[in-house]
């Protein structure tokens, strides 16, 4: 008698299956290697040891996002100047707009972490798993099938490069400029620096001419410091000329 050997779906389990489905419904790929998909949702606060979790996988794909979305900028805009594709391609890859994408995309329910961690910056996190996905994609399929992923699943139904330009606002670095502009003296204090057994948090706080204007907290000390420059911005009225 001969023994067929059996669809890889027949030997998955429900779950297995369900969560097969729905990284097709996302990425619009039919998952080859099941294990890198799922480790791309797993967070460190979960894993046994840091390789074991989507940090890697995040890592990747951040390069292959920043990668992408400069192509797709250059070949959109073929008389825009360097500054302005840098910028633009800033925009579209900040950790806001990918947080906001992940959410829009389905990307965060589906995220383990240890959700008792009080260090942790949950914000993030779904952010971090898309850039995991995109690296479990190019991973699975090779640069053209991520290059296939980001274009049809994220820029072309997300991100309108003129809503981008207008909404995503660098605080920072009009920050810096007003100073520079104004002649004053622009300085960034870290206040605390909280350490849990996986995750540090960072306090910031802003200073212009000595004054604090604004302080931010994040587990990634540029976005604490993003987040202080915010407040910062508000509180000095600054006025775009």
């Amino acid at each position: 008698m001969r023994f067929l050997k059996k669809p890889l779906q027949l030997l998955l389990t429900q779950k297995e299956r369900r969560f097969l489905i729905q990284i097709t419904d996302i990425t619009g790929i039919t998952p080859g290697n099941v294990h890198v998909y799922r480790l791309a949702f797993l967070h460190s606060s979960l894993a046994e040891e840091q390789h074991q979790s989507n940090e890697r996988l995040e890592f990747l794909g951040d390069a292959i996002l920043s990668a992408i979305i400069a192509d797709y900028l250059f070949q959109k805009f073929p008389y825009r100047d360097e500054g302005y594709l840098t910028d633009i391609r800033s925009k579209m890859v900040s950790r806001t707009q990918l947080n906001e994408l992940a959410h829009k995309m389905g990307i965060d329910r589906l995220v383990q972490y240890n959700k008792s961690d009080s260090f942790l910056s949950k914000k993030s996190i779904g952010g971090n798993a898309l850039e995991a996905l995109i690296g479990a994609v190019y991973l699975d399929g090779g640069y053209e099938l991520a290059r296939r992923f980001i274009i049809k699943k994220i820029v072309l139904p997300h991100l309108d490069v003129q809503e981008v330009e207008v909404n995503h606002f660098n605080y920072k670095s009009k920050l810096l400029e007003f100073a520079q502009r104004t002649g004053k003296n622009l300085e960034y204090k870290l206040l605390t620096e909280s350490r849990s057994n996986r995750h540090t948090r960072f306090k910031v706080a802003v200073y212009v001419n000595g004054e604090e204007m604004g302080v931010g907290e994040d587990t990634n000390k540029k976005n604490a410091e993003k987040n202080a420059a915010q407040q910062a911005y508000a509180k000095l009225g600054i006025k775009e000329l």
